[in-house]
C-alpha cells in the first residue's frame, strides 16, 4: 500500500481523473498526497525580449498556482489535505526527480495532458515517467 503518492497535474481532464483516482487511493490507505505542476520553459527562439519572457513566465506561475489551488479545494471538500509544488523545466525529469528525492512510493498521472502535439512528436511525459521512475506508476485514462 502506498504511503506517499505523487500526482503530476496540468489542468487537463486526464490529470483531473488521475487526481480523483489518487484521492481514492489516499483515502483507502491513509497515504500522504502531493500534487505537482511543472511549468515548461518556453523556447526563447519565439520570444523577442527577456522582459516579455519574464512576463510570460510570471503569468504562467500565477495561473499554475490557481490550478493547484483548485485541486487543493477539491481534496479539502473530501476531507483530505494535499501538499502542492510548482517546478520549472522538463516535466518528466522533474517528476521523476521529485518522486525520488521525496521518497514517494507511487506516482498517479494522466495518460495525456495539455501538450498533445508535443507528446506525439517527442514522446509523452507519462511514457517517460513510466520508463524512468523507480516507484510504481499508475496511468489513468
Amino acid at each position: 500500500m502506498p504511503s506517499k503518492i505523487l500526482v503530476p497535474v496540468d489542468g487537463s481532464e486526464n490529470s483531473f481523473r488521475a487526481f480523483e483516482r489518487a484521492l481514492e487511493l489516499a483515502k483507502d490507505t491513509d497515504a500522504q498526497m502531493t500534487v505537482v505542476l511543472v511549468i515548461e520553459t518556453p523556447p526563447t527562439v519565439y520570444v523577442e525580449s527577456q522582459k516579455l519572457l519574464d512576463e510570460l513566465l510570471k503569468n504562467y506561475r500565477q495561473e499554475s498556482a490557481k490550478v493547484l489551488d483548485r485541486y487543493g479545494d477539491v481534496a479539502e471538500k473530501q476531507g483530505l489535505k494535499v501538499e502542492s509544488a510548482v517546478m520549472e523545466g522538463d516535466p518528466a525529469s522533474n517528476i521523476v526527480g521529485y518522486a525520488e528525492k521525496g521518497g514517494f512510493d507511487m506516482i498517479v498521472m494522466g495518460s495525456r495532458g495539455l501538450g498533445r502535439f508535443k507528446g506525439m512528436v517527442l514522446g509523452s511525459t507519462s511514457r517517460k515517467v513510466l520508463q524512468n521512475a523507480k516507484c510504481p506508476v499508475l496511468i489513468v485514462k
